[in-house]
C-alpha cells in the first residue's frame, strides 16, 4: 500500500512530502529543528544527519524526541566526532549509519560504547573488511557490555532464532516495495546505494528479477542457503562478486542462533525435570 511507504528525503523537500512516512535527512541540524514541526512527528521514522562536524547546539534544546542516525562519510575521520552526540541520548535514540570501509570496525565499537545502536552500510566488501565484519559479529555475539544493536546483525540474528522470514534488503531499509529514496535533485531512486553506483534500474523489474528470484539470473544464489535471506543483496553492483565472505557472516549468526535456540531448550528441560 503507498501509505505504508517511507520516503527518505532530504530537509529542503519537507513541504512536498508533509503528510507521508519519512525519514529527513540534512547535513546542517538546525535546519532540522527550525523546518520539523509537531504534526510531522507521527509520520518521522528518524532524522539524519550527514555532516557530523556541524555543530549541535540546536539540536540539544529540541523538545521533540525524534530518533537521531548519525551517517558517518569517513570513519576514520569522523570517529572523534561521535562524542559530542553522547549528551543527546538523554532526550534522543542515536543510531550510527557506518560504511564498511577501512576504519569502521573500530568506529562501531566506539558507538556502542556510547550506547549507540549501529548500522553497518555494507556493500561488497573485500576479504580484510569482511575479516573485520565477522570480528563485529563476534563482539556482538559474545561481548556481555553489548547492549544495542549491530544491524544487519542484530535482525537477522534474531530471524534465524524464531525461524521467520526476513531478507536483508528490509533490514537495511532498502526493500523498494517499502522505501523511495528521493535525491536531492528531486528523482527517486531504490536506495542511497544505487545513486553512489551511478545508476538505478527500473524498480518493478528489480524486484521481479533481484529481489523475488535471485536464483533465475544468478548461478551462486541458486545454491545458496542463505538466498531467501539475502535475495541477491550482495550481488550489487558487481553480479559476479564472490559470497564466501557474507555467507561466512549469514552462517556465524544462524550457528549462534541455533546454539542459543538449543541452550534454552535444554534448561527449559531441565527445569521440568526437578519440578
Amino acid at each position: 500500500m503507498t501509505d505504508s511507504i517511507v520516503y527518505n528525503v532530504s530537509v529542503e523537500m519537507i513541504e512536498k512530502y508533509r503528510g507521508r512516512n519519512l525519514i529527513v535527512r540534512s547535513h546542517d541540524p538546525s535546519d532540522l529543528v527550525k523546518k520539523l514541526h509537531e504534526k510531522d512527528l507521527n509520520r518521522l521514522s528518524n532524522v539524519q544527519i550527514h555532516a557530523l562536524g556541524v555543530g549541535i547546539d540546536d539540536l540539544s534544546g529540541w523538545e521533540y524526541a525524534v530518533p537521531i542516525d548519525l551517517v558517518v562519510l569517513n570513519p576514520v575521520t569522523d570517529l572523534p566526532l561521535l562524542y559530542q552526540y553522547a549528551p543527546l541520548l538523554a532526550n534522543h535514540a542515536i543510531r550510527v549509519s557506518v560504511p564498511v570501509v577501512p576504519g569502521f570496525l573500530n568506529l562501531a565499537k566506539l558507538a556502542i560504547s556510547l550506547d549507540f545502536s549501529v548500522k553497518l552500510e555494507v556493500l561488497q566488501p573485500a576479504r580484510t573488511l569482511v575479516d573485520e565484519m565477522i570480528q563485529l559479529a563476534h563482539y556482538y555475539l559474545h561481548q556481555s557490555t553489548v547492549s544495542k544493536p549491530i544491524e544487519y546483525f542484530h535482525s537477522m540474528f534474531l530471524a534465524f532464532y524464531h525461524n521467520t522470514p526476513i531478507t536483508i534488503w528490509t533490514i537495511q531499509e532498502e526493500d523498494p516495495t517499502r522505501v523511495r529514496y528521493i535525491t536531492d535533485q528531486g528523482e527517486e531512486a531504490l536506495s542511497k546505494r544505487f545513486t553512489e553506483m551511478g545508476s538505478t534500474p527500473d524498480r518493478v523489474a528489480f524486484i521481479k528479477e533481484s529481489i523475488e528470484t535471485p536464483a533465475a539470473f544468478l548461478e551462486e544464489c541458486g545454491t545458496c542457503e542463505f538466498r531467501a535471506n539475502c535475495s541477491g543483496y550482495f550481488k550489487w553492483p558487481r553480479k559476479d562478486y564472490s559470497c564466501t565472505g557474507a555467507k561466512a557472516v549469514f552462517h556465524m549468526l544462524k550457528d549462534a542462533a541455533l546454539e542459543l535456540r538449543k541452550d534454552l531448550a535444554q534448561l527449559g528441560e531441565r527445569g521440568e525435570n526437578r519440578s
